[in-house]
């Protein structure tokens, strides 16, 4: 283990200490009117809770069959998932549409819901709002975020052309309980956000990010921004747990079309990890959700129980894991990062 790697721990060890919030312990069961709820954590400093995992809106709008998008929902629901994830503009709106249709009709006070507006506008964040709010069929959502922060540069001009106070305005307004920000490019862009949110005297609520085996051998998330955010007792949102399906290289039947190509390596196929060890490594940290991209429903049902069945990790167990996807970080498998000077 490097010295580095040992004062990321011991820092991530103290923090999580002071943010029980975060911590897996701090987890717990229960039911509601539907049945078994899985485990919950907290993602507020007010307290509000949310179940482990939470079902990506990307990947549900994959499909074209509507039939398919409601089994998917209704499967999730009897699963107990109660944390649902989407965004503006995923699928042309089609994500948004089929939870409209399938999700908040008849689960709306059951649930925790999540969009994203990625305009870079005040007038277009405003517009977003509205049209992810009528698509899916609520006047309120729990968690908006703004969504897919770039660069340093890209935040400038997001704040400079009044995302922020947009955001800002819509809790206000009570259109949002919650906001809260997204990135997948570089750990960079996050701690130049929060560095701007500091000078204005401000907190959001939550940021989602990635967090999987190969990030902390290349431009970190979990080195760099993990531990600034839990020190400000932000709820975080894990998301690419498998690198947005890359890790699985070409197979067909995991990884989206979009990203994938021959010179992908099957990381899963090449060595000892297993899709529960990807899992079971995100759920190791100090983290409030997963945020799972599911295309089929036996990839749900596999994601709950690797949740329903989770064996804690220790520090070895996860130094053993990082070892063995640390020759496929990088660009090939991460290839939704960006290398900035």
């Amino acid at each position: 283990m490097t010295d580095s790697r040992r004062a990321f721990i011991k820092k991530s060890a103290k923090l999580a200490a002071l943010a029980p919030m975060l911590s897996w312990a701090a987890a717990s069961q229960e039911s509601d009117s539907l049945g078994n709820v899985l485990p919950m954590r907290k993602l507020t400093r007010d307290g509000e809770r949310v179940t482990s995992l939470c079902l990506g809106g990307y990947h549900l709008g994959f499909t074209e069959n509507a039939k398919e998008a409601e089994a998917m929902v209704e499967r999730s629901m009897e699963l107990g998932i109660r944390f649902f994830d989407n965004a503006r503009k995923y699928h042309g709106g089609r994500s948004e549409e089929y939870m409209g249709r399938f999700l908040t009709p008849k689960y709306r006070e059951k649930i925790f819901l999540m969009s994203k507006a990625p305009d870079r506008t005040a007038e277009g964040v405003r517009r977003q709002l509205d049209e992810t709010l009528k698509a899916l069929k609520t006047d309120y959502l729990d968690l908006w975020q703004i969504h897919a922060l770039q660069t340093p540069k890209d935040v400038d001009n997001r704040m400079r052309d009044g995302v922020l106070e947009v955001f800002l305005e819509a809790k206000a307004q009570g259109k949002v309980r919650y906001i809260g920000f997204t990135g997948h490019r570089n750990p960079k862009t996050h701690l130049h956000f929060l560095e701007f949110l500091d000078k204005r005297g401000l907190l959001l609520d939550t940021c989602q990010m990635p967090l999987n085996v190969c990030d902390p051998s290349f431009e970190s998330f979990e080195k760099h921004v993990l531990p600034v955010l839990l020190e400000k007792e932000y709820g975080v949102i894990a998301m690419k747990t498998m690198a947005g399906g890359s890790m699985m290289g070409g197979r067909i039947d995991t990884t989206p079309q979009d990203i994938r190509t021959k010179d992908i390596p099957d990381v899963v196929a090449k060595t000892d990890l297993t899709l529960a060890n990807l899992h079971q490594y995100v759920y190791s940290l100090p983290i409030s959700s997963l945020c799972t991209g599911c295309r089929k429903l036996h990839e749900i049902e596999e994601n709950v129980a690797v949740l329903q069945n989770l064996k804690d990790l220790s520090e070895t167990d996860k130094e053993r894991l990082i070892e063995i996807a640390k020759p496929y970080a990088g660009l090939i498998v991460e290839n939704y990062k960006r290398v900035f000077a």
